[in-house]
């Protein structure tokens, strides 16, 4: 029997438009789900009472006799990466330096979810300032993966994707520098999407700097995803290079696809060697695709250190650039290490290694040129134990092995190319396997309309009934 938690975000708009169901009463099951124990470490704050109190109002405005023009996911609850600054809720940026810290404003991005009517029911979890590929906060319990629970749900943004793949929450937002978005979707065996350099609005106060970040959905299927997107990018302005797609991306699922070139890129540009399990997953992929008419051909993804080490600079000036008066004592080891090594870059030693990575990235993206898709696994093994890459003892070792998992992650924020993880297939020991697809700047058409033909010929939804990780009350 299907239940509310069992919907996606676009059945559960379906579900109000036939009037089978309200706001109110999928907002309060899903926060009783949460309530009965969040096992996986998703949230780090609950913002229950305000989730009900827009939930009332969107029951009301969904019995009103006329709802056009309402936005497509509007009353679908979500959740809200506790990264971004969210008005009247604690907000903690993973930090116990910002444990009771309630802003006053909202970022843009929460505005533009807002706007959308889409409901959260909190601050999903993260680590401190983002600054690791896994996400064990002093603030909060661990984020985990639904699939097994002594696995870490990746980082940063583990909170979201363990929220998503332990139906929690239909979708969620989250944000990716490095491979944020990508690395947990991989983990938690859900989709996760980095739009291209410039898509969806950062606002006036949320850009990065050096162009490598970037908001984006995690969601159990394509078509969530796309529809998201369309959410996320339903506002231009501060931020935003170019418009989103003319008639929506949720439109791109359905699209026909042409025959494409697409290359299997067999390796990790940090070096790291491949798990044999995650490698045959990506070469699994590229079989698919080939069956499905397309050409497909395998090159090497030769190690680039220059391109690895540069891009490790500029993470470090950004975890290094918060200004504010902190209590340095009081950070996490990876933390402190960060920032003191920003401390002694000089200003053109960062320009020089922004400088390297434009070009290494140009030079990637040349040698791909001949491709429309590129194949790669998500990350260079399967979800790690939680607690097995963090080393506070020596946290140089600890950003050469977040370096060396994330692998080719940095690729996409490197280049701004678009990249998304999907959940396609599974370890000899039940563990969700992420392969990631890459295509050229502003073709998440492209990336939707494939990946939802992968989709189709591999599907993953009968996996969320194997999770370890939601309530044993609500299992479906």
């Amino acid at each position: 029997m299907t239940e509310l938690h069992d919907l996606t975000a676009l059945q559960l708009a379906a579900a109000y438009e036939r009037g089978e169901t309200c706001p109110t009463e999928v907002v309060d099951h899903l926060l009783a789900r949460i309530g009965d124990g969040d096992r996986v470490g998703a949230f780090t704050t609950v913002s229950a009472d305000r989730a009900r109190a827009a939930a009332a109002g969107a029951d009301r405005v969904l019995r009103s006799a006329d709802r056009t023009g309402l936005p497509r996911l509007f009353g679908v609850p979500t959740a809200i990466k506790d990264l971004e600054a969210t008005a009247g809720v604690r907000t903690t940026l993973g930090s116990a330096l910002f444990r009771d810290w309630i802003p006053e404003h909202d970022d843009e991005i929460v505005e533009v979810m807002a706007d959308a009517g889409l409901i959260s029911l909190g601050k999903t979890t993260v680590p401190e300032f983002g600054a690791a590929c896994y996400t064990e906060p002093e603030v909060s319990a661990p984020a985990r993966s639904p699939f097994d629970l002594s696995r870490s749900a990746a980082g940063s943004s583990g909170g979201a994707a363990a929220a998503v793949g332990a139906l929690l929450v239909p979708i969620a937002q989250g944000s990716d520098t490095a491979g944020s978005v990508r690395s947990p979707a991989s983990a938690c065996g859900v989709v996760g999407l980095k739009p291209s350099r410039g898509l969806v609005t950062a606002g006036p106060a949320g850009h990065d700097g050096m162009g490598l970040s970037a908001r984006g959905p995690l969601a159990r299927t394509v078509r969530d995803t796309a529809a998201f997107l369309d959410v996320l990018t339903t506002r231009t302005g501060a931020g935003t290079v170019h418009p989103p797609r003319v008639g929506g991306y949720e439109r791109a699922c359905d699209a026909s696809v042409p025959r494409l070139r697409i290359a299997l890129a067999q390796g990790s540009v940090s070096g790291a060697p491949v798990d044999p399990e995650v490698a045959a997953v990506a070469e699994l992929t590229a079989r698919t695709l080939a069956g499905l008419g397309h050409e497909v051909f395998v090159r090497d993804q030769a190690p680039d250190p220059e391109l690895t080490e540069g891009f490790r600079v500029m993470f470090t000036a950004l975890v290094g650039s918060r200004t504010m008066a902190l209590d340095e004592s009081a950070l996490r080891p990876i933390v402190r290490h960060l920032r003191s090594r920003a401390q002694e870059f000089t200003a053109a030693e960062l320009a020089a290694s922004i400088g390297a990575v434009q070009a290494r990235a140009r030079a990637w993206a040349l040698a791909h040129a001949d491709a429309d898709v590129v194949i790669t696994p998500t990350v260079t093994a399967p979800p790690t134990l939680v607690g097995q890459l963090r080393d506070d003892s020596d946290p140089a070792a600890e950003l050469a092995a977040m370096t060396a998992f994330t692998g080719n992650t940095v690729l996409a924020n490197a280049t701004g190319f678009p990249a998304i993880s999907l959940p396609l297939g599974w370890s000899s020991r039940g563990l969700p396997l992420g392969v990631s697809l890459t295509a050229g700047w502003g073709r998440e058409d492209l990336l939707l309309g494939v990946s939802a033909r992968l989709e189709e010929a591999l599907p993953w939804a009968h996996r969320y009934g194997e999770r370890a990780g939601a309530p044993a009350a609500g299992r479906a």
